[in-house]
C-alpha cells in the first residue's frame, strides 16, 4: 500500500475501554498512530487520531469496517477521512509555542476577546482547555506564534491589557518555561504576600504617614532611587518603640489565596523564598509561620528597645534582589526556567527578569512591561494552575 494517512475521529459518551477498543483494531492491522489527541468534557469523549496505513496488513476498507463495527458496540460515532500528505509531516513539527493561562471570574466574551487578539496578530490557537470552574475559572490556550505578525512584546502587552480590561489575570509562558516543573518560587513581601506596606504601617504609628507615603509612591513608580528612598523613610521612624512593631505584626493580613498557594508549593516540593526591601523583624515571623526556605530582607537597627532611624547595610534594593535570586538558582542547582518570581513594584523588575516566569502582582505599569504574567489582586492563588509540567504540549 502507498503512503497513506487518515484522520480518525471518535465521539460519544465517555466510558472505560474506548481508547483500547479503537487502538487495538489499528494495532492488529499494523496501522501506526503518528499523532493522537483525546479529551473528555463533562462526560463527552472526543478523540482524534492521525493513522499511517503505509505498512498496513489489511485493506483500508477492512480496517474501516472493523472500526465502524467497534464504534457501534461502544455506542460511539466514528469517521475516517483521508489526510492530505505534505512534506515534513513525518518529521516532528517545530513550533513556536506559548502557553496562555487566564484566571478570574467567569463572564461572557472571554474566549472571543483573546481569540480575536490572536487572529489579528497571526497567532494560531492549537488547544484550549478549561481547568477550573466556580468562583475562579482557569483556562489554558496553547498558542503557536510561528507566524506572529508583530513584535512579541507588543503581542504580550495586548494580551495583558485585554485581561486587565476584563478584570482577569493572564500569564504567558514560553515553551522552554511551561515544559519545566517549577522548583523555586520567589516572592516580594509588602503588597504581595501581605496586603500591607510595612513602612507605611510604621510611619502611620510614628505620625509621619504623609511624608513617608510621598517617598514610597515615587520609589514604587521608579522615580526615585530605592536605597535613598528607604533611608529617608527609615530616618523618619527614629525613636519608634519595638512594641509598635509587635502591634503591627499582630494585625498583618495576607493576600487572598496566598496561604493555599504556599501550602500547595510545599506539597509539590518547591522551595520558597522571600526577597524583599521590607524588614527582617517581620519576615522572620512569617518564615516560621509558613516554613519559608529562604529570606532576604533589610534589618532595622534597634537600640534600647527603639528604632535608631537607620537600616543595616547592604540594602536590599533592585540589584540586590537580582543577585539574591541568582545565588538561590546556583545554590539549588536549578535552571532559571524552573523559577517563578512575584512582585508588585519597580524594585522587583530585575528579580522578575531573572526568573523563567515573572509575575507582576496588581502592579504598576513599569513592572508589567517586563513581566510574563499580570495577576489581579484576588487571583494570586490561581498561580497554582501554572505549576504543572506539560510534557504533551
Amino acid at each position: 500500500m502507498s503512503n497513506q494517512l487518515y484522520v480518525i475521529t471518535v465521539q460519544g459518551l465517555d466510558r472505560p475501554g474506548l481508547v483500547a477498543g479503537i487502538s487495538e483494531i489499528l494495532a492488529n492491522a499494523n496501522v501506526n498512530i503518528v499523532d493522537i489527541d483525546q479529551t473528555v468534557i463533562r462526560k463527552l469523549f472526543a478523540m482524534f487520531i492521525i493513522a499511517d496505513f503505509t505498512s498496513s496488513t489489511q485493506t483500508y476498507k477492512k480496517v474501516r469496517e472493523r472500526l465502524i463495527k467497534k464504534a457501534k458496540e461502544l455506542n460511539m460515532k466514528v469517521s475516517i477521512e483521508p489526510y492530505t500528505l505534505n512534506e515534513g509531516l513525518w518529521r516532528k513539527e517545530e513550533r513556536k509555542l506559548i502557553l496562555l493561562t487566564i484566571i478570574g471570574k467567569d463572564r461572557p466574551g472571554i474566549v472571543a476577546r483573546f481569540s480575536n487578539i490572536c487572529a489579528e496578530n497571526g497567532v494560531n490557537i492549537e488547544r484550549a482547555k478549561m481547568m477550573a470552574r466556580g468562583d475562579t475559572i482557569a483556562m489554558e490556550l496553547l498558542l503557536n506564534t510561528e507566524n506572529l505578525s508583530v513584535d512579541f512584546n507588543g503581542f504580550k502587552d495586548s494580551l495583558h491589557r485585554a485581561s486587565l480590561g476584563l478584570g482577569l489575570s493572564a500569564i504567558i509562558q514560553r515553551q522552554d518555561v511551561y515544559r519545566k516543573a517549577k522548583k523555586l518560587v520567589v516572592c516580594d513581601l509588602d503588597s504581595t504576600i501581605i496586603q500591607q506596606e510595612i513602612i507605611d504601617e510604621l510611619s502611620a504609628v510614628a505620625g509621619v504617614g504623609e511624608k513617608v507615603e510621598s517617598i514610597t509612591i515615587r520609589a514604587m513608580e521608579g522615580k526615585m532611587d530605592y536605597t535613598k528612598a528607604l533611608k529617608e523613610r527609615v530616618k523618619l521612624l527614629k525613636g519608634l518603640p519595638v512594641s509598635a512593631l509587635d502591634e503591627i505584626l499582630k494585625n498583618i493580613t495576607f493576600s487572598r489565596g496566598v496561604e493555599d498557594l504556599l501550602l500547595v508549593l510545599k506539597e509539590l516540593g518547591c522551595k520558597i523564598a522571600i526577597i524583599t526591601g521590607s524588614f527582617s523583624y517581620f519576615t522572620d515571623k512569617i518564615k516560621q509561620k509558613f516554613d519559608i526556605d529562604y529570606v532576604f530582607a533589610n534589618e532595622l537597627i534597634i537600640e534600647d528597645g527603639k528604632l535608631t532611624g537607620e537600616v543595616k547595610e547592604p540594602i536590599i534594593d533592585a540589584e540586590m534582589k537580582r543577585r539574591s535570586i541568582q545565588e538561590l538558582i546556583e545554590k539549588e542547582g536549578i535552571k532559571r526556567e524552573e523559577v517563578i518570581a512575584i512582585g508588585d513594584g519597580a524594585n522587583d523588575r530585575f528579580m522578575l527578569m531573572e526568573a523563567g516566569l515573572g509575575i507582576a502582582f496588581d502592579a504598576k505599569e513599569i513592572l508589567r512591561k517586563v513581566a510574563d504574567g499580570v495577576i489581579k489582586k484576588d487571583n494570586l492563588g490561581g498561580l497554582i494552575y501554572c505549576l504543572s509540567e506539560f510534557k504533551d504540549y
